[in-house]
């Protein structure tokens, strides 16, 4: 964990590592080769390359690292009087950060031979001392979050009268950090993060927790999109709140909930506010409220009168949906947001874009032959019945014609029902493919039936064509016209264009992607 010196009592991340030195678990450190790992001189342990991948943070020691150009750079401050303490079994290495509440330095966990933050408190005597131990105690209760999106807290103690914790290290940047550097995040990716961040919420409130301070500088990027939630240390209960004295709040203002400004309680609705303000910050790049005013009550009746400032027009890039979320999520009565972070999820997890890889040429064609195959056959006993009662020219038997050919109509019917209740056609089904919409969701009904008609366009017109022959041949031939030019079309779209549409998903807006895994753990 790092700390960014502009947030009080955020966490920050380490630079890149460009030397690669290994701490090995004998306390021996040697430079390795991040791809081929490497052989310890002293003790001869060997470390493969995916250990170094994978822990980094842990194992390379500092004298290694370097700040690179193409990440975050964070502004450490210098060795100060802490530097080579030692609290427990932590030894302080360097300052990452300062802020109000105290300072984190990484060190060496000399038990374990492994790189960890360790958070100093203030002295008690200091100003803000009385904050201490409380801060200490949702320390502990952290502690319990066995949670993948929760940063780990190793220890909880006293060195010398002086309180500390030592926590994960994680390599970071903060998502503050990635904003500022890199600007708006894409919304698959901050979908992604907000679904974690929501479930590590989640898992926070069966220990009685509200995290209440939640915000892109306390998320810390740990991975390949992956996040973890950092710094509780203004956790509140949500029974029994006794960490609010006389009504008084914390927390970075444009994230603070409307109700608490108004002297409302602590909820879980208050963490989904917070959340919500994330989510648009991530997207947008920008705060939804522009704070105004001098003094910080100025401020404050800003945040309280201010309207959300969406986009308009709305982003074509982005689904309607998203803003039914937000507008939840920023509701300023909290019995509008979710009622519970199930709900919540269930929200986001609805609006997540899937897999947009698109399908080949191959198994496209493939799942539209079988889908073709079994509409004509379902609708074959019908085609043949008309043919032979047409074969024996009796009166009685002209009359059933126009009423199977009406009876056929159930095959097409009966398929669209089963599209319209949301299941794959058989082809789709045989080779994983599935249908999204142009911004990666399921498709909406009304959206899906369309393409499906268009989709089997051949499949329907095809027997009535054969049928309006016994009729009249010119419109029977009106009708194999308009079906070979739709087949051409087609080919045209999905082999010319080069983006592997074919003509129905150019009007419907839809692609088709490859089927993919795409359940979230539900936490």
């Amino acid at each position: 964990m790092q700390q960014n010196p502009s947030d009080t009592d955020s966490e920050v991340h380490l630079p890149v590592v460009k030397d690669h030195v290994y701490h090995c678990v004998c306390g021996y450190e040697y430079v390795v080769e991040p791809q081929r790992g490497g052989q310890c001189p002293f003790c001869y342990r060997r470390v493969l390359g995916e250990a170094l991948q994978d822990a980094y943070e842990a194992t390379v020691s500092l004298s290694s690292l370097q700040s690179s150009a193409r990440d975050c750079e964070v502004e450490l401050d210098p060795i100060d009087a802490m530097t080579d303490h030692v609290f427990g079994h932590f030894k302080l290495e360097k300052q990452l950060g300062q802020g109000g509440m105290g300072a984190v330095y990484r060190a060496l966990d000399t038990s374990l031979q492994r790189y960890v933050a360790v958070k100093v408190m203030r002295r008690k005597g200091d100003s803000s001392s009385e904050q201490v131990d409380p801060m200490l105690r949702e320390a502990v209760a952290q502690a319990r979050l066995n949670h993948p999106h929760v940063v780990t807290i190793y220890y909880v103690g006293r060195q010398n009268e002086e309180p500390f914790l030592a926590m994960e290290l994680l390599p970071g940047p903060t998502l503050a950090e990635r904003i500022r550097l890199q600007g708006a995040i894409s919304y698959p990716e901050a979908i992604g993060y907000g679904i974690q961040v929501a479930s590590a919420l989640k898992h926070a409130t069966i220990f009685d927790l509200i995290h209440a301070d939640i915000k892109p500088a306390n998320l810390i990027l740990a991975g390949e999109g992956r996040v973890k939630i950092s710094d509780f240390g203004l956790a509140r209960m949500q029974t029994n709140d006794s960490t609010k004295e006389g009504g008084s709040i914390a927390g970075t203002p444009s994230y603070v909930a409307p109700e608490l400004l108004r002297g409302g309680d602590y909820s879980i609705q208050t963490d989904m506010y917070a959340l919500g303000v994330t989510l648009f910050e991530m997207v947008f790049g920008r705060l939804p409220v522009q704070i105004q005013g001098e003094s910080l009550q100025a401020k404050l009746e800003s945040l309280l009168a201010a309207e959300i400032n969406f986009p308009n027009p709305w982003p074509n890039t982005l689904p309607r949906e998203f803003k039914n979320v937000l507008q939840r999520l920023l509701a300023r009565n909290p019995q509008e947001r979710y009622a519970t972070y199930d709900e919540l999820l269930d929200a986001l997890r609805a609006i997540a874009p899937v897999s947009t890889t698109a399908a080949g040429f191959a198994p496209r064609l493939m799942a539209y032959s079988v889908d073709q195959a079994c509409l004509l056959g379902a609708m074959a006993p019908f085609a043949i019945s008309i043919f032979g009662l047409q074969a024996f020219r009796a009166e009685s038997s002209q009359l059933l014609i126009p009423i199977i050919a009406f009876a056929s109509l159930i095959v097409p019917a009966l398929y669209l029902l089963l599209i319209y209740r949301g299941w794959p056609s058989l082809g789709r089904y045989l080779f994983q493919l599935r249908i999204v919409e142009e911004h990666g969701l399921p498709p909406r009904r009304e959206q899906l039936v369309p393409r499906e008609v268009l989709r089997n366009a051949f499949a329907w017109l095809f027997p009535l064509a054969l049928y309006i022959s016994l009729q009249s041949v010119s419109v029977s031939k009106g009708i194999e016209y308009s079906l070979i030019g739709v087949l051409g079309l087609n080919s045209v779209a999905l082999f010319l264009l080069g983006r592997r549409k074919a003509l129905h998903d150019y009007l419907c807006h839809s692609n088709v992607v490859l089927a993919v895994n795409e359940s979230e753990p539900r936490i």
